[in-house]
């Protein structure tokens, strides 16, 4: 969809987030100090929160809970949906005795919707495969049908769009210039630097209501880190070279081997926890990922892709959380879990991540972690903005004092339009995820920021 700044933004059938926001901010309502399952204790989460994961663990291990749950169901399916997860737990919530009839009808209203839309995105990535294919390109399909494909109902994991990667240069260019004579719509304002949108829609619907097609010539937007700027550059070439055919859902596309998916799917995670962050959705990809046989060596070459990107620390954190709160194997992941992580770490990590929503949707104050918290830390990242709305004259020393005023005009002109919030709020928040980085001793993984899409300041 299209935001007031002119920008496309992805389709959602996301539910309002407003009970959501009230919920985070006022937890003393249903707060549970502990909460103790199978020798885990569970702190600082709200009764829903907890009963959430609960039904997400059953859902994606289908591992049923004999019993119901007593709680505000009211509450629980908000939370589904600020986190895009309704449709995955649309049968688990059938079993539940104490569903109020009418919210598993919205349940299932909403489920429906998310299993449409997959398959109309599903034969979308399809006939795009297909075509390049056709003209001597090859797509590897990122996320989306790839990962949706390891889930108990495939058709159930929430996808708004479809990402396709394209390593090689040349033949990015070409597939740009091939999705515009086929009829695909390119906006002439893009929103990120690393990918290319394009929107397909049929000729009774609106640009707006059109999917959105990412084509990227770049695994992740800049980080301020260019160590690992270089290294994701690097990795191209071996994606093009570690990729397999995907044929369970009836139709054949390309994705990355095992150790280059997960790679993935760690990478796109951190450039989202740095910025307005993830929600729950992510975790889930993480555990179906993981909970499945996958080879040794594609585990060593995983370790080895994390360990030389600076992205160990944040990934066993993740993985670490996976396995406390949602399912995941401790066993299969052993190879990654040998340093132990912390159950405070694990909780604050889940904290942030139930506090964000679906990238951040839940909390609209949400922008950016910064490296520090003080007065010199918000200078720096308002210059790294300048410099990545503004990287061609920005290289231009005599021109900053005038980026710097613009970049000021577009940071309060979007956050007016977007209605983010006050500046105030907007960097309250953002020192209070500094220090949670800080805490967690992640930000050194890409340099604390993750290349901000352009309609971010």
């Amino acid at each position: 969809m299209q935001d007031k700044s002119g920008k496309f933004k992805k389709k959602s059938t996301q539910i309002t987030t407003k009970n959501v926001n009230k919920n985070n901010q006022n937890n003393n309502t249903h707060q549970s100090k502990k909460f103790n399952h199978n020798n885990k204790t569970i702190k600082n989460f709200t009764t829903e929160e907890i009963i959430l994961l609960k039904l997400l663990q059953s859902a994606l291990t289908k591992k049923r809970f004999e019993k119901s749950f007593d709680c505000d169901w009211e509450t629980v399916l908000e939370l589904a949906g600020a986190h895009a997860v309704t449709a995955v737990l649309y049968d688990t919530l059938k079993s539940q005795q104490g569903m109020p009839a009418h919210l598993m009808e919205r349940a299932c209203r909403r489920s429906q919707i998310t299993v449409l839309s997959n398959y109309r995105l599903l034969f979308l990535d399809k006939y795009l495969t297909e075509y390049l294919e056709e003209n001597g390109i090859q797509a590897i399909t990122l996320k989306g049908c790839a990962t949706a494909s390891l889930y108990p109902v495939p058709e159930c994991r929430k996808s708004g769009d479809i990402d396709l990667l394209i390593p090689n240069k040349e033949d990015y260019k070409i597939a740009c210039a091939l999705l515009k004579k086929a009829g695909f719509y390119c906006p002439n304002s893009q929103s990120a630097l690393h990918h290319t949108e394009f929107v397909f829609k049929n000729d009774k619907e609106e640009i707006e209501n059109g999917i959105v097609i990412e084509l990227h010539g770049m695994l992740a937007a800049p980080f301020e880190n260019e160590r690992m700027n270089t290294y994701l550059n690097t990795l191209l070439s071996s994606f093009e070279k570690n990729i397999s055919q995907n044929t369970s859902w009836g139709v054949r596309f390309y994705q990355p081997s095992d150790a280059y998916h997960g790679f993935y799917l760690a990478l796109h995670m951190l450039q989202h926890f740095l910025r307005e962050g993830f929600g729950l959705k992510n975790l889930c990809d993480w555990t179906v990922f993981w909970n499945r046989d996958i080879a040794a060596a594609q585990k060593r070459q995983f370790l080895k892709l994390v360990r030389q990107s600076g992205m160990e620390r944040f990934v066993r954190i993740l993985t670490a959380a996976c396995v406390r709160y949602l399912g995941l194997s401790r066993a299969r992941m052993s190879f990654l879990l040998k340093e132990p992580v912390s159950k405070e770490d694990a909780a604050l990590f889940l904290r942030e991540v139930l506090d964000a929503g679906e990238f951040g949707g839940a909390q609209k104050e949400r922008m950016v972690v910064m490296q520090g918290t003080g007065l010199f830390a918000f200078i720096k990242e308002f210059h790294y903005q300048m410099h990545v709305n503004y990287p061609r004259a920005g290289r231009i020393f005599v021109c900053w004092p005038l980026l710097w005023g613009l970049t000021l005009a577009r940071f309060l002109n979007n956050n007016r339009r977007l209605k983010r919030g006050s500046v105030i709020q907007i960097m309250e928040k953002a020192r209070r995820r500094s220090g949670l980085v800080k805490r967690l001793g992640v930000a050194d993984a890409g340099g604390v920021h993750s290349g901000k899409s352009k309609a971010d300041l």
